[in-house]
This record gives C-alpha cells, sequence and structure tokens, in this order.
C-alpha cells in the first residue's frame, strides 16, 4: 500500500511539474468560465520558452481553461498582454499567435473592433528541420520574419497566373512585381522601411479565378510595433 501511494504521488508531481514552472512565471492566474476543478491542469508546450514578460511594462498571465476536445483536463496557456509603443498588444507563448492593435481606437476587442482592424500574429515551426518564422498580417498583406532576421512580404494568395501584386505606401510610387516569384529582396526592404514611417499602405493583386484586380487600403497603425514583436519572437525561438 505504500509502495502504491508513492508511485501515485511520483505520478502526479511528474504531471504536473510543466504546470509549476509555468505557473511559477505568472504573476497572475485567470480561470476561464469552462474550468473544471476536478480534472488535472496540464501546460501547453510552448514555442517561446522565456520567463516573461518580454517587453518592458507586459504582464504575463497564467490562462487556465477545459480541453473541450479531450474532456479530460484543464489546460494552461500563458498570455502576455500591455502596450508596446503606445499600442495594445497579446499573445500566446504556445505558437505567438495573438494581436496588435491596428487602429487608434481599437481595444483588441474581437466583439468591439473593426473585422480586418488590427494585425494577426503567428509564428510556425518544421518539425524535421526547426526552420521557422513569425509572421504579421492583416487583411491581404503578410510581412515575416525568418532565420537571422530576414523579412519577407507576402500580398494576396491563389494568384491569377501571369499577374502583378503592386504596393504603394501614402503618395509614394507604387512598387509593382510579378505575383510569382514576388517582391525582390530590395524591394522587400525598401518597402519595410517605407511603411516604418507610412500611414497606410494600399495593396493590390488577382485572385484566381478572376481576372481582375483587388485594391485593399490598409492602415500602418501599429506596424512598427507588431515588426518589433515578431522579430523579437523570432529571435527567442532561434
Amino acid at each position: 500500500m505504500f509502495k502504491k501511494r508513492l508511485i501515485t504521488l511520483s505520478i502526479f508531481f511528474i504531471a504536473i511539474t510543466p504546470y509549476l514552472l509555468q505557473a511559477g512565471q505568472c504573476p497572475d492566474t485567470q480561470y476561464e468560465s469552462g474550468f473544471k476543478k476536478d480534472k488535472p491542469i496540464v501546460a501547453v508546450p510552448e514555442a517561446i520558452k522565456v520567463a516573461g514578460p518580454i517587453f518592458p511594462g507586459g504582464k504575463a498571465v497564467c490562462h487556465i481553461s477545459f480541453d473541450l476536445e479531450s474532456g479530460t483536463k484543464n489546460l494552461l496557456h500563458r498570455v502576455e498582454t500591455g502596450k508596446l509603443n503606445g499600442v495594445l498588444y497579446r499573445f500566446y507563448y504556445t505558437d505567438g499567435s495573438g494581436s496588435v492593435q491596428g487602429l487608434s481606437n481599437n481595444e483588441l476587442d474581437v466583439m468591439k473592433d473593426k473585422y480586418d482592424g488590427n494585425w494577426n500574429l503567428r509564428c510556425k515551426q518544421a518539425g524535421i528541420s526547426d526552420a521557422h518564422y513569425c509572421a504579421m498580417s492583416r487583411a491581404s498583406l503578410l510581412i515575416g520574419v525568418t532565420g537571422d532576421s530576414s523579412y519577407f512580404i507576402h500580398v494576396g494568395n491563389d494568384h491569377f497566373p501571369g499577374s502583378t501584386i503592386a504596393l504603394r505606401v501614402d503618395k509614394l510610387p507604387a512598387v509593382t512585381a510579378p505575383a510569382d516569384p514576388g517582391l525582390s529582396q530590395k524591394q522587400q526592404v525598401d518597402l519595410l522601411a517605407a511603411m516604418n514611417k507610412g500611414d497606410s499602405v494600399l495593396v493590390r493583386y488577382v485572385e484566381w479565378p478572376h481576372e481582375s484586380n483587388i485594391d485593399r487600403a490598409i492602415s500602418l497603425f501599429g506596424y512598427n510595433s507588431a515588426l518589433q514583436i515578431i522579430t523579437e519572437m523570432n529571435r527567442i525561438i532561434e
């Protein structure tokens, strides 16, 4: 009986060790409405493995919610929220997914904010090669960073064969390129610098099967903060 109890306790401590480690890095814990007190708490593996918060003034909080998929446990996610350069942000340590304020009156509230009005964040990592990137996207524009701070810009998707993409920051001359293979390295560097100082960018592309231009005007509010966040997340995952 004594040995059985020791084995049970050992299994218990092994199970909660990840939770204890991550919970110890959270000054606050938030229990979601579906939390089940009679179910174990399991920490979700993190791609961003730092104590946090990453940015000055930020706050890392443990969010614990019931896992509806398994129905057997609660899941613990660490989430950082704060303001960077006066811009609201929120992201998960699990995979870098999150949001950055994209309009001055937005609150990072899905019910209140304008659709497509914020920058969406995400990080991806290849299981075979460990290659990874982090990206920010809004409407038809995606900006990412990979490896040793190598940046890339994508416009639209499912491009019509032989079509052209274009970007125009404020009143500067438009930058155009074939949809495949896309913008040159120099064009991307120049556009990143222009957007750093700009107020808005107009993007154009042609999507299959409709052979007509799709134009999207995107505010650059929060651009600098979002770029800083994905750059730092990519560096940490490295």
